[in-house]
């Protein structure tokens, strides 16, 4: 494979990329993502390794942001539960790349399951000092 060299057009583009806020470039890698691949519009299990193919194929954008991006991706409970039910993983390309395994079926089943609600205990009110109880001394 030939090593690609950046145009003039790229390195433009890198630069106004750049330029703006590390939210809106993260944003603007979403929007670019989402559009662009439909394994991550699906939220179908990604091949392991795949921010590195993202990297490759977006030398526009910083890759510690694309590796943000991919981050944020994998927390949404959307990929989690899709995850959890197991089945292959893909690529960019959306073809098959690897397995999900059973730990990892098993760790996103158990984070996708609803949290317990925080039972409300009453808060003991702290003793106040009466003349039958004096306050403790500190």
């Amino acid at each position: 494979m030939k090593p690609q060299t950046e145009t003039a057009l790229g390195a433009a583009l890198k630069t106004a990329v750049q330029s703006l806020s590390k939210k809106k470039q993260t944003e603007m890698i979403a929007e670019h993502i989402y559009g662009k691949f439909d394994v991550f519009r699906q939220f179908r299990p990604l091949a392991l390794g795949i921010h590195e193919s993202l990297i490759a194929a977006l030398p526009q954008f910083d890759p510690q942001l694309i590796s943000r991006v991919v981050a944020n991706h994998c927390r949404k409970p959307r990929y989690i539960k899709s995850l959890a039910r197991g089945g292959r993983r893909f690529d960019l390309a959306g073809k098959p790349a690897g397995e999900v395994t059973a730990d990892e079926k098993k760790a996103a089943e158990l984070q996708s399951q609803p949290k317990p609600a925080a039972q409300t205990q009453p808060v003991p009110e702290a003793p106040v000092a009466t003349p039958e109880t004096p306050a403790a001394d500190n």
